[in-house]
């Protein structure tokens, strides 16, 4: 479908999206579309609850105005957008997680080496920080706290579509494997309240999960058990559940993975 601008420029666009990309990793970092909650403010409010240099930050909102991201006033404040709003810590729709696993170099940087990649088959990831993506996790706590924030923020987007769409009703007992903060498997249970739920993963995850679970008022029908799904997944679930796990694997790793599910499920268990 054409939109009227001439291939040389919209590739052009493309290949400078790194710039827009980066100023909203800056604005999230910057929690500034909670500041704008309430409504528009002058750069130099802004930049003085942020703690920036205003003429700085006026550049950086005048740019994500242009792609529709905040609007700027005829009086020069910033107010938010329905493209903004997502930004917003306490949005129903908030994404400003995920955005903030974006900016950080440790996840994004390695998409500099991507011809490596290409040129040798092998992980960016792993040239740059010496192991695999989730091993570098493990290592690193405070990485992994960001990344499994920005995983519960992006699967907000659809944990109640997933619960609508498919009948669990019949079912006793749905294991979550690599179930994060448990979002996935708290919508499940609220749709359903019959159902009992286990939730299956790493162990600072797990003990993330029992606080989000607490909270939601959910903790006396999940069980939480920490543990490595190369190893062994809990057994006796009528259903079994990986949304976004079997991607991050090669086939050599992520056959281990649905070998132990198939191993734990009883001959009646579905897998999905």
């Amino acid at each position: 479908m054409s939109t009227g601008t001439p291939p040389a420029l919209a590739l052009l666009q493309q290949a400078l999206g790194f710039w827009i990309s980066r100023a909203i990793c800056v604005v999230a970092r910057l929690g500034t579309a909670d500041l704008l909650k309430d409504g528009p403010l002058d750069t130099e409010t802004l930049a003085a609850a942020a703690g920036v240099h205003a003429p700085s930050l006026y550049r950086v909102l005048r740019t994500l105005a242009s792609v529709g991201i905040f609007a700027e006033g005829k009086d020069g404040r910033f107010g938010l957008t329905p493209q903004a709003e997502p930004l917003r810590r306490d949005a129903p729709d908030s994404i400003r997680a995920y955005i903030l696993l974006v900016g950080e170099a440790w996840y994004s940087g390695p998409a500099e080496h991507l011809l490596h990649s290409v040129q040798t088959g092998q992980p960016a990831f792993e040239r740059v920080h010496g192991a695999d993506f989730f091993t570098f996790l493990a290592r690193d706590p405070a990485a992994a706290a960001v990344f499994d924030a920005a995983m519960t923020s992006r699967s907000v987007q659809e944990n109640d579509a997933i619960a609508a769409a498919y009948d669990f009703s019949d079912l006793g007992t749905i294991i979550d494997v690599g179930g994060g903060h448990g979002s996935l498997l708290a919508a499940i249970l609220r749709a359903n309240p019959g159902l009992r739920g286990v939730l299956f993963d790493r162990p600072q995850a797990v003990a993330e999960a029992r606080h989000q679970l607490e909270v939601a008022r959910l903790g006396g029908r999940c069980e939480l058990v920490a543990g490595d799904f190369f190893m062994s997944v809990p057994a006796g679930g009528d259903a079994y559940i990986l949304k976004r796990v079997i991607h991050d694997w090669d086939d050599e790793r992520a056959g281990p993975i649905l070998l132990n599910c198939h191993r734990a499920m009883p001959q009646h268990a579905a897998c999905s």
